[in-house]
């Protein structure tokens, strides 16, 4: 054997070598699309968790009506205000093939009333719902999901029934008090993560697994 043909053939090993202590590294290091969606599936949990605490607690701040947007079809959420007096209505809210409806008016009565509402007439008057809008802030802010995240469903308590399309809503009172809820996070290997919200502290709990909500 010639000495080009011994260097040609110790350039091949080489290389072999060479590739496969590349390919090796590459798969200590770099970790698979799974564990990628498994970690963001677990920090979008901890950031909207963080989100509704911030909005419970604002609501307390700024003495006012506040309220988280969850939009399904996006994957996004937000948090909305209201300067206006806002109280849930008696009759829960319907949902209907996965969506809410829109409330029936006839049918709307107050949760809550005070003798001075009575009494000053205010209580007899035509009521009309109160106008949330944009809260302007950095934990505010729309966020969307990660892909291979999406929102599967959301309970809350003013509500007959789980949203699974379109919008739903998490109020929170100037009160320090919120609502019951159960939301569902979910990535594209079925894994599911559970956020409960507790009505009277706003606390948040995290689950990595299914939970079911009360109405289940």
């Amino acid at each position: 054997m010639t000495s080009r043909a011994r260097n040609h053939g110790f350039t091949l090993i080489e290389l072999v070598i060479t590739i496969s202590l590349m390919v090796m590294i590459m798969a200590m290091v770099v970790p698979s699309v799974s564990n990628i969606t498994g970690i963001n599936l677990k920090t979008s949990a901890s950031r909207l968790a963080g989100a509704i605490r911030f909005t419970y607690d604002l609501a307390a701040r700024k003495n006012s009506s506040f309220r988280v947007v969850f939009d399904l079809d996006e994957n996004t959420y937000w948090v909305e205000s209201s300067s206006e007096k806002f109280l849930l209505d008696r009759q829960k809210t319907e949902v209907s093939d996965g969506e809410l409806q829109p409330p029936d008016e006839e049918k709307r009565s107050r949760r809550f009333t005070s003798r001075s509402f009575i009494e000053s007439g205010d209580m007899w008057k035509p009521k009309s719902r109160a106008s949330f809008s944009d809260f302007a802030g950095p934990m505010t802010k729309k966020a969307k999901l990660p892909d291979g995240i999406s929102i599967d469903d959301v309970w809350v308590e003013h509500q007959d029934d789980r949203v699974t399309a379109g919008k739903a809503y998490l109020y929170c009172f100037p009160t320090g008090m919120t609502e019951r809820a159960v939301i569902h996070l979910v990535d594209d290997d079925q894994d599911v993560y559970t956020l409960s919200v507790e009505a009277l502290l706003g606390s948040v709990k995290i689950y990595p697994q299914y939970v079911e909500g009360p109405e289940e």
